[in-house]
């Protein structure tokens, strides 16, 4: 099958590897500058780029793959159901949680009248320990979940750093921490047991609330155009769960000594598991009252990114839906993100509008 890459960062190169280890063709690249675009597209042999996204909404491509601020999700997600392309966007879906849930419905009829399939990527849960813990759970009784905790730390927002729309308020849309790498933590907490966030109450913390800026860098000394910050890159959330389970969730970008952190501890008071993303290949159980672990198959991020695309594509292919991460998933978790913030700011309990 053949793919649209929307957007030249990071993460759009890992969307072209994992679909070239699929065997699928990544035909056009769409960008913004039409230079940069087209030095993107040769150095990733994509054969055709554009600045104009209804030139490559016009080609034969099955798939749009969504690699931009979630800002410009929304737009880009309406016009590619519109030209009958199957969707995988980026996590977060959007910032706005009406706007997330209008494009769940909207990607729901899609598929209803045109056989059109949507995912978000949410690739954590295709680790093999995820998808081992998550058939555990749920067949012995995710429901009786009691205690669900975890974080999530990286040091990347640590200055000096590249600067990035991550620090644009009109792009960021006054989330940072919460949605970046909070998307993954809730959407793997769901997966895990089946149940849904219903209520928050968090502490949000700006550690670098005055950067200055010179080049592409964002330096906490003061040489170059300041710049002031008003997202979050630290949140602490005390959490309440649908079945009266409660939890702890620990999000920051500014830990020094983490890379890309994320853990993740489910108890049902008779047996607890418990995984870490630095050894994603070990899941750890307890077993007559002591932690043990076990060794899975060996899997990077790379091919947690190959095996969700491997399952989108498989759907497509049947018409059939599978067990990937959809936009209902990516409503759900704006709506999580949403109350984090809001709580935040008014230092309350706030319910989630599931």
């Amino acid at each position: 099958m053949k793919a649209i890459i929307i957007g030249s960062g990071n993460i759009a190169q890992v969307h072209i590897a994992a679909l070239k280890r699929l065997g699928h063709e990544v035909s056009w690249m769409v960008g913004r500058d039409y230079e940069r675009t087209g030095r993107f597209a040769q150095e990733n042999d994509i054969p055709h780029f554009t600045t104009d996204l209804s030139e490559a909404l016009g080609s034969d491509a099955d798939f749009v793959h969504i690699c931009t601020p979630p800002v410009s999700h929304a737009d880009l997600i309406r016009a590619s159901l519109a030209a009958n392309k199957h969707v995988i966007c980026e996590k977060p879906l959007c910032i706005d949680p009406c706007e997330a849930k209008a494009l769940a419905a909207e990607a729901e009829e899609a598929y209803q009248q045109k056989g059109l399939i949507t995912a978000l990527c949410c690739n954590v849960r295709y680790y093999p320990a995820n998808r081992e813990v998550s058939e555990l759970l749920r067949n012995d009784g995710g429901g009786e979940a009691r205690i669900i905790s975890g974080s999530y730390l990286q040091s990347f927002h640590i200055p000096p750093h590249e600067d990035s729309w991550r620090f644009d308020h009109d792009l960021s849309e006054g989330q940072r921490a919460i949605s970046e790498i909070g998307t993954h933590w809730i959407d793997l907490s769901g997966f895990w047991t089946g149940l849904r966030i219903t209520g928050v109450y968090a502490e949000l913390e700006n550690w670098y609330p005055v950067l200055f800026r010179k080049g592409r860098t964002l330096s906490a000394e003061p040489d170059g155009e300041e710049v002031h910050i008003d997202t979050e890159d630290t949140a602490a959330v005390i959490l309440r769960f649908e079945n009266g389970a409660v939890g702890t969730l620990l999000l920051s970008e500014t830990a020094p000594g983490h890379f890309n952190d994320l853990s993740i501890e489910v108890t049902d008071l008779k047996t607890t598991y418990r995984w870490e993303e630095l050894h994603p290949d070990k899941l750890w159980f307890s077993d007559a009252g002591s932690m043990k672990s076990k060794s899975l198959k060996v899997s990077d991020r790379t091919e947690t990114f190959v095996n969700l695309f491997r399952d989108v594509y498989a759907a497509a292919e049947s018409k059939m839906p599978g067990s990937y991460p959809t936009f209902a998933d990516g409503a759900y978790i704006s709506a999580v993100c949403h109350a984090i913030s809001e709580s935040g700011k008014t230092h309350r309990w706030t319910e989630v509008d599931l």
